[in-house]
């Protein structure tokens, strides 16, 4: 057997070949990240005369640079093998016993791991689950990009309208944003009438701005601090950043829109049968029984863990989220820290936002959250206890295709 470490960068990557008596065989060589760089790759492998099921490649699965690499690889019917990069970097410690870091010794590393098999193989989504991660991620860091900017615009309204918080909790709702692009500091609501007010939000649907909001209003605009520097330059600002912010809501909002399409429809294979097909929907349709979870939680869940099968039981889920406190151990004495900041985080934050929803939605759950705040429990941590049973829930719905059953599900787990 050989094995083939491979070290990915953007511009180009390292490849180191060892055999099972852990000795060189061909020292770490640069390839490009191109067709010809491949190829080169590719040469250098066919020169140990053996046959494909005799090579075990692996590789980093770091950011997306992998991809193209990977599935190259798997169409010319090698074995490989995706690490995660907090593998590699252990076995690296483990090995070296200080940090060495460079890409001919990471190439090595990896051939060195995957020959003494302790690791844990990556995965890579098919059609249907990787355009589901790329569109949420991105939906993710828009997100980061609207937080931002409402962070910004709060602290500028912070010294231009201060008391306005004490009339509208959230500014940048649809009514909110109305207001701020009309009236964007206290100091341009000088000679506005309530019924100027009101008639901002006559065509705005689900709109309960009223009188006494408005009267409340002017008479905080009225007395309020803010001196009226630099009004009309703050007042742009403000503006400026309320058409960013639209832009980047209507996108987030068209972005949740194309991920429900995808979630909706059947993977897009040749092999997809009509039987296929309806068991997808089947199990989705299961999963959408659970009371308190939505779909935005089963959209963060199968874009960064794909396929739930593939977990051999629903700790492995457990561990791959990382839903689990680290440990200090001395002697007879354990202690139980922090959360454990490995894993797929937007999935963990998801499960943890739907873990609020069913303790108030899912009679079952909100037993559990009250037992767990009984036993002295800190709020925090049992809504993580209940974010682990929805994460038993949801893998036992798709592995085993059934609808919610609180008689079948509410089993003791650790």
């Amino acid at each position: 057997m050989y094995f083939v470490g491979i070290d990915i960068a953007k511009a180009f990557s390292v490849c180191s070949v060892i055999d099972d008596k852990e000795e060189m065989i061909i020292k770490p060589f640069p390839f490009n990240s191109s067709v010809g760089g491949f190829k080169k790759l590719i040469n250098n492998i066919v020169s140990l005369n053996c046959d494909t099921k005799d090579i075990v490649i692996g590789m980093e699965a770091t950011g997306l640079l992998f991809e193209n690499l990977y599935r190259y690889l798997i169409e010319l019917n090698y074995n490989v093998i995706l690490l995660n990069p907090y593998q590699t970097a252990q076995y690296r410690n483990m090995v070296t016993m200080k940090y060495v870091k460079n890409d001919n010794i990471d190439s090595l590393i990896i051939s060195l791991l995957i020959k003494s098999g302790r690791y844990s193989k990556g995965y890579v989504n098919e059609e249907q689950l990787q355009s589901l991660k790329v569109l949420f991620r991105h939906k993710e860091n828009i997100k980061d990009k609207l937080k931002s900017l409402k962070r910004e615009t709060s602290s500028l309204l912070a010294v231009v309208f201060p008391e306005l918080e004490k009339v509208i909790k959230d500014p940048y709702n649809v009514s909110g944003l109305i207001l701020l692009d009309k009236y964007p500091t206290a100091k341009h609501f000088d000679y506005v009438t309530v019924e100027r007010i009101l008639k901002l939000f006559r065509k705005t649907k689900g709109n309960n701005f009223n009188e006494a909001k408005a009267e409340l209003l002017l008479s905080y605009a009225k007395d309020t601090i803010y001196s009226g520097v630099a009004k009309d330059a703050r007042a742009f600002f403000i503006r400026s950043n309320i058409t960013l912010i639209r832009a980047l809501q209507e996108q987030i909002k068209s972005l949740e829109d194309e991920m429900l399409r995808i979630f909706d429809k059947p993977i897009n294979s040749n092999e997809v049968t009509k039987e296929d097909e309806d068991y997808i929907s089947s199990v989705l349709d299961n999963l959408r029984t659970i009371p308190g979870v939505s779909d935005k939680t089963l959209l963060a869940l199968l874009a960064e863990c794909g396929n739930l099968d593939r977990f051999k039981n629903a700790k492995a889920l457990i561990g791959y989220l990382g839903l689990y406190p680290t440990q200090e151990q001395s002697g007879n004495t354990l202690k139980y820290g922090r959360l454990a900041k490995r894993g797929a985080k937007y999935a963990k934050k998801a499960l943890y936002l739907a873990s609020v929803a069913a303790v108030r939605h899912n009679s079952e759950l909100k037993q559990i959250f009250r037992n767990q705040l009984t036993l002295g429990r800190a709020k925090k941590e049992a809504l993580i206890i209940i974010a682990r049973k929805l994460a038993y829930i949801i893998w036992a719905i798709y592995n085993h295709n059934k609808p919610y059953d609180p008689s079948r599900v509410f089993v003791a787990h650790p």
